[in-house]
Protein backbone atom coordinates (compact mmCIF):
# COMPACT_ATOMS: atom_id res chain seq x y z
CA UNK A 1 0.00 0.00 0.00
CA UNK A 2 2.75 2.66 0.47
CA UNK A 3 4.69 1.52 -2.78
CA UNK A 4 1.29 2.65 -4.12
CA UNK A 5 0.76 6.12 -1.93
CA UNK A 6 4.64 6.45 -2.69
CA UNK A 7 4.87 5.82 -6.13
CA UNK A 8 1.65 7.83 -7.11
CA UNK A 9 3.43 10.59 -5.26
CA UNK A 10 6.43 10.79 -7.79
CA UNK A 11 3.54 10.72 -10.38
CA UNK A 12 1.80 13.75 -9.11
CA UNK A 13 5.55 15.72 -8.40
CA UNK A 14 6.49 14.83 -11.96
CA UNK A 15 3.31 16.08 -13.39
CA UNK A 16 3.33 18.79 -11.39
CA UNK A 17 6.09 20.15 -12.80
CA UNK A 18 5.02 19.77 -16.61
CA UNK A 19 1.70 21.77 -14.89
CA UNK A 20 3.53 23.86 -13.45
CA UNK A 21 5.78 24.77 -16.39
CA UNK A 22 2.23 25.32 -18.34
CA UNK A 23 -0.69 25.77 -16.07
CA UNK A 24 -3.08 26.46 -19.25
CA UNK A 25 -3.63 22.33 -19.69
CA UNK A 26 -5.65 22.61 -16.74
CA UNK A 27 -8.65 24.27 -18.70
CA UNK A 28 -9.47 21.59 -21.06
CA UNK A 29 -10.70 19.82 -17.70
CA UNK A 30 -12.33 22.82 -16.47
CA UNK A 31 -13.51 23.26 -20.40
CA UNK A 32 -14.85 19.57 -20.34
CA UNK A 33 -16.85 20.18 -17.04
CA UNK A 34 -18.69 22.99 -18.69
CA UNK A 35 -19.16 21.59 -21.58
CA UNK A 36 -21.17 18.63 -19.97
CA UNK A 37 -22.83 20.85 -17.87
CA UNK A 38 -24.43 22.59 -20.77
CA UNK A 39 -24.91 19.14 -22.85
CA UNK A 40 -27.16 17.99 -19.84
CA UNK A 41 -28.86 21.09 -19.46
CA UNK A 42 -29.63 21.01 -23.08
CA UNK A 43 -30.63 17.80 -23.20
CA UNK A 44 -33.04 17.94 -20.42
CA UNK A 45 -35.79 19.77 -21.86
CA UNK A 46 -36.30 17.60 -25.05
CA UNK A 47 -36.05 14.73 -22.85
CA UNK A 48 -38.84 15.61 -20.20
CA UNK A 49 -40.97 17.25 -23.24
CA UNK A 50 -40.66 14.09 -25.16
CA UNK A 51 -41.84 11.76 -22.43
CA UNK A 52 -44.66 13.68 -21.06
CA UNK A 53 -45.47 13.54 -25.22
CA UNK A 54 -44.90 9.78 -24.72
CA UNK A 55 -47.51 9.16 -21.65
CA UNK A 56 -49.65 11.68 -23.81
CA UNK A 57 -50.00 9.54 -26.71
CA UNK A 58 -50.82 6.93 -24.92
CA UNK A 59 -47.05 4.94 -25.46
CA UNK A 60 -46.98 1.68 -23.11
CA UNK A 61 -44.42 1.61 -20.23
CA UNK A 62 -42.41 -0.85 -22.21
CA UNK A 63 -42.61 1.12 -25.24
CA UNK A 64 -41.47 4.44 -22.60
CA UNK A 65 -38.60 1.98 -20.86
CA UNK A 66 -36.82 1.41 -24.55
CA UNK A 67 -37.27 5.11 -25.41
CA UNK A 68 -35.83 6.18 -22.05
CA UNK A 69 -32.83 3.86 -22.24
CA UNK A 70 -31.97 5.17 -25.81
CA UNK A 71 -32.08 8.77 -24.44
CA UNK A 72 -29.88 7.82 -21.57
CA UNK A 73 -27.33 5.80 -23.63
CA UNK A 74 -27.07 9.17 -26.01
CA UNK A 75 -26.96 11.54 -23.13
CA UNK A 76 -24.22 9.25 -21.82
CA UNK A 77 -22.13 8.92 -25.25
CA UNK A 78 -22.20 12.44 -25.64
CA UNK A 79 -20.83 12.79 -21.90
CA UNK A 80 -18.04 10.47 -22.79
CA UNK A 81 -17.29 11.92 -26.43
CA UNK A 82 -16.95 15.38 -24.73
CA UNK A 83 -14.61 13.94 -21.86
CA UNK A 84 -12.83 12.13 -24.59
CA UNK A 85 -12.23 15.31 -27.13
CA UNK A 86 -10.71 16.77 -24.05
CA UNK A 87 -8.65 14.67 -22.97
CA UNK A 88 -7.30 13.61 -26.14
CA UNK A 89 -6.22 18.07 -26.41
CA UNK A 90 -4.89 17.49 -23.26
CA UNK A 91 -2.11 14.90 -24.63
CA UNK A 92 -1.53 16.01 -27.47
CA UNK A 93 -0.40 19.22 -25.44
CA UNK A 94 1.19 17.22 -22.86
CA UNK A 95 3.11 15.18 -25.86
CA UNK A 96 4.31 18.57 -27.50
CA UNK A 97 5.53 19.49 -24.11
CA UNK A 98 7.78 16.65 -24.40
CA UNK A 99 9.04 17.32 -27.12
CA UNK A 100 10.23 21.01 -26.39
CA UNK A 101 7.13 22.72 -28.40
CA UNK A 102 5.28 25.54 -26.64
CA UNK A 103 1.44 24.06 -27.25
CA UNK A 104 -1.81 26.18 -27.12
CA UNK A 105 -4.97 25.79 -25.73
CA UNK A 106 -6.41 26.03 -29.83
CA UNK A 107 -3.55 23.94 -30.48
CA UNK A 108 -4.60 21.26 -28.47
CA UNK A 109 -8.23 21.12 -29.41
CA UNK A 110 -6.90 21.47 -33.05
CA UNK A 111 -5.24 18.06 -32.98
CA UNK A 112 -8.23 16.41 -31.40
CA UNK A 113 -10.15 17.66 -34.07
CA UNK A 114 -8.06 16.11 -37.06
CA UNK A 115 -8.80 12.86 -35.36
CA UNK A 116 -12.87 13.74 -34.80
CA UNK A 117 -13.75 10.41 -36.55
CA UNK A 118 -11.51 8.14 -34.93
CA UNK A 119 -12.36 9.72 -31.02
CA UNK A 120 -15.94 9.46 -31.98
CA UNK A 121 -15.81 5.90 -32.32
CA UNK A 122 -13.83 5.29 -29.56
CA UNK A 123 -16.39 7.34 -27.65
CA UNK A 124 -19.04 4.52 -28.75
CA UNK A 125 -16.79 1.70 -28.08
CA UNK A 126 -15.93 3.05 -24.43
CA UNK A 127 -19.61 4.09 -23.81
CA UNK A 128 -20.87 0.75 -24.96
CA UNK A 129 -18.54 -1.36 -23.17
CA UNK A 130 -19.60 0.86 -19.81
CA UNK A 131 -22.76 0.35 -20.06
CA UNK A 132 -22.01 -3.20 -20.83
CA UNK A 133 -20.06 -3.50 -17.79
CA UNK A 134 -22.49 -2.02 -15.81
CA UNK A 135 -25.50 -4.14 -16.33
CA UNK A 136 -23.02 -7.31 -15.84
CA UNK A 137 -22.32 -5.59 -12.50
CA UNK A 138 -25.74 -5.73 -12.02
CA UNK A 139 -26.26 -9.47 -13.17
CA UNK A 140 -23.29 -10.66 -11.21
CA UNK A 141 -23.77 -8.65 -7.81
CA UNK A 142 -27.07 -9.50 -7.92
CA UNK A 143 -26.14 -13.44 -8.54
CA UNK A 144 -23.03 -13.97 -6.82
CA UNK A 145 -22.90 -11.30 -4.33
CA UNK A 146 -19.56 -10.28 -3.26
CA UNK A 147 -18.01 -13.19 -6.13
CA UNK A 148 -19.81 -11.73 -8.75
CA UNK A 149 -18.28 -7.83 -7.57
CA UNK A 150 -15.25 -8.84 -7.63
CA UNK A 151 -15.06 -10.84 -11.01
CA UNK A 152 -16.72 -7.46 -11.74
CA UNK A 153 -13.98 -5.42 -10.84
CA UNK A 154 -11.36 -7.67 -12.45
CA UNK A 155 -13.28 -7.12 -16.05
CA UNK A 156 -13.16 -3.45 -15.00
CA UNK A 157 -9.62 -3.72 -14.24
CA UNK A 158 -8.00 -5.40 -17.29
CA UNK A 159 -10.25 -3.20 -19.50
CA UNK A 160 -8.80 0.07 -17.93
CA UNK A 161 -5.37 -1.61 -18.51
CA UNK A 162 -5.78 -2.61 -21.56
CA UNK A 163 -7.47 0.24 -23.27
CA UNK A 164 -4.45 2.63 -21.25
CA UNK A 165 -3.07 3.93 -24.01
CA UNK A 166 -5.49 4.28 -26.79
CA UNK A 167 -6.04 7.84 -26.74
CA UNK A 168 -2.58 8.67 -27.25
CA UNK A 169 -2.83 6.09 -30.14
CA UNK A 170 -5.79 8.05 -31.46
CA UNK A 171 -4.02 11.19 -31.24
CA UNK A 172 -0.42 10.12 -32.81
CA UNK A 173 -1.37 7.45 -34.54
CA UNK A 174 -5.11 8.05 -35.91
CA UNK A 175 -5.94 4.51 -35.29
CA UNK A 176 -9.54 3.70 -35.18
CA UNK A 177 -11.45 2.09 -32.43
CA UNK A 178 -10.92 -1.66 -32.24
CA UNK A 179 -6.87 -1.33 -34.08
CA UNK A 180 -6.08 1.62 -31.14
CA UNK A 181 -7.13 -0.91 -27.77
CA UNK A 182 -4.87 -3.93 -29.94
CA UNK A 183 -1.95 -1.11 -30.06
CA UNK A 184 -2.35 -0.18 -26.88
CA UNK A 185 -2.15 -3.86 -25.57
CA UNK A 186 0.54 -4.69 -27.75
CA UNK A 187 2.74 -1.38 -26.26
CA UNK A 188 2.08 -2.71 -23.11
CA UNK A 189 2.88 -5.92 -22.94
CA UNK A 190 6.00 -5.32 -25.48
CA UNK A 191 7.20 -2.70 -22.86
CA UNK A 192 6.03 -4.24 -19.59
CA UNK A 193 5.64 -7.95 -20.85
CA UNK A 194 2.59 -10.34 -20.62
CA UNK A 195 2.17 -10.43 -16.75
CA UNK A 196 0.84 -7.10 -16.20
CA UNK A 197 -0.40 -5.58 -12.30
CA UNK A 198 -2.67 -2.70 -12.46
CA UNK A 199 -1.84 1.23 -12.65
CA UNK A 200 -2.20 2.41 -9.90
CA UNK A 201 -0.94 5.48 -7.61
CA UNK A 202 -2.35 9.08 -8.17
CA UNK A 203 -6.25 7.80 -7.09
CA UNK A 204 -4.21 7.38 -3.89
CA UNK A 205 -2.93 10.80 -3.73
CA UNK A 206 -6.45 11.99 -4.45
CA UNK A 207 -7.83 10.10 -2.00
CA UNK A 208 -5.47 12.29 0.58
CA UNK A 209 -6.50 15.58 -0.94
CA UNK A 210 -10.22 14.36 -0.47
CA UNK A 211 -9.80 13.51 2.90
CA UNK A 212 -10.46 17.47 4.42
CA UNK A 213 -14.25 16.38 3.21
CA UNK A 214 -14.37 14.37 6.03
CA UNK A 215 -14.70 17.75 8.25
CA UNK A 216 -17.63 18.88 5.68
CA UNK A 217 -19.50 15.49 6.25
CA UNK A 218 -19.41 16.15 10.10
CA UNK A 219 -21.20 19.56 9.26
CA UNK A 220 -23.60 17.89 7.61
CA UNK A 221 -23.97 14.74 10.12
CA UNK A 222 -24.33 17.36 12.95
CA UNK A 223 -25.88 20.01 11.79
CA UNK A 224 -23.60 22.13 13.36
CA UNK A 225 -24.20 26.20 12.65
CA UNK A 226 -27.81 25.83 11.26
CA UNK A 227 -28.42 26.06 7.89
CA UNK A 228 -26.68 28.28 6.86
CA UNK A 229 -23.19 27.01 7.38
CA UNK A 230 -24.31 23.71 5.80
CA UNK A 231 -25.48 25.53 3.01
CA UNK A 232 -21.67 27.06 2.76
CA UNK A 233 -20.37 23.61 3.72
CA UNK A 234 -22.01 22.12 0.72
CA UNK A 235 -20.71 24.98 -1.97
CA UNK A 236 -17.19 24.52 -0.30
CA UNK A 237 -17.78 20.78 -0.76
CA UNK A 238 -18.69 20.90 -4.58
CA UNK A 239 -16.10 23.44 -5.52
CA UNK A 240 -13.26 21.80 -3.81
CA UNK A 241 -13.95 18.76 -4.99
CA UNK A 242 -14.38 19.94 -8.39
CA UNK A 243 -10.99 21.62 -8.09
CA UNK A 244 -9.11 18.76 -7.09
CA UNK A 245 -10.84 16.30 -9.86
CA UNK A 246 -9.61 18.90 -12.27
CA UNK A 247 -6.24 18.90 -11.12
CA UNK A 248 -5.68 14.76 -10.77
CA UNK A 249 -7.95 14.61 -14.14
CA UNK A 250 -5.11 16.89 -15.75
CA UNK A 251 -2.22 14.97 -13.70
CA UNK A 252 -3.48 11.43 -14.87
CA UNK A 253 -3.79 12.36 -18.50
CA UNK A 254 0.00 14.23 -18.51
CA UNK A 255 1.56 11.24 -16.90
CA UNK A 256 -0.13 9.01 -19.00
CA UNK A 257 1.42 10.70 -22.33
CA UNK A 258 4.62 10.70 -20.51
CA UNK A 259 4.25 6.73 -19.45
CA UNK A 260 2.96 6.01 -23.72
CA UNK A 261 6.31 8.67 -25.22
CA UNK A 262 8.28 6.54 -22.76
CA UNK A 263 7.23 3.04 -24.59
CA UNK A 264 7.50 4.30 -28.02
CA UNK A 265 10.33 5.77 -28.28
CA UNK A 266 12.22 4.42 -25.18
CA UNK A 267 13.37 7.46 -23.69
CA UNK A 268 11.71 9.09 -20.76
CA UNK A 269 10.35 13.06 -21.32
CA UNK A 270 12.88 15.21 -19.20
CA UNK A 271 10.63 16.18 -16.51
CA UNK A 272 9.82 12.48 -15.98
CA UNK A 273 11.85 10.02 -14.19
CA UNK A 274 12.64 6.57 -16.07
CA UNK A 275 12.14 4.35 -12.83
CA UNK A 276 8.98 6.52 -12.07
CA UNK A 277 7.54 5.51 -15.46
CA UNK A 278 8.47 2.03 -15.48
CA UNK A 279 7.24 1.84 -11.65
CA UNK A 280 4.00 2.74 -13.73
CA UNK A 281 2.90 -0.98 -14.13
CA UNK A 282 4.08 -3.58 -11.76
CA UNK A 283 4.67 -7.19 -12.73
CA UNK A 284 3.19 -10.14 -11.14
Amino acid sequence: MFDWFRRGWGMAKASGAVLKSKPSLLLFPVISVIALSLLTATLAVPVLLGAVAGYGLGFSDNTMAVLGGVAAFLWYFLCTFVIVFCNAALVSCALKRFNGTDPSIRSGFAAAGARLPQILGWSFLAASVGVLLRGLQSVLSKKFGFIGELAQGIADAVWGVATYFVLPVVVTEGLGPIKAVKRSSSILRRTWGESLGGSTGLGAVMILFLLPLAGLGAVFATGAGGPTVMSLAGVVGVIYTLAVTVVFTTLGTIFRAAVYSYAVTEQAPPEVDADLIRSAFHTR
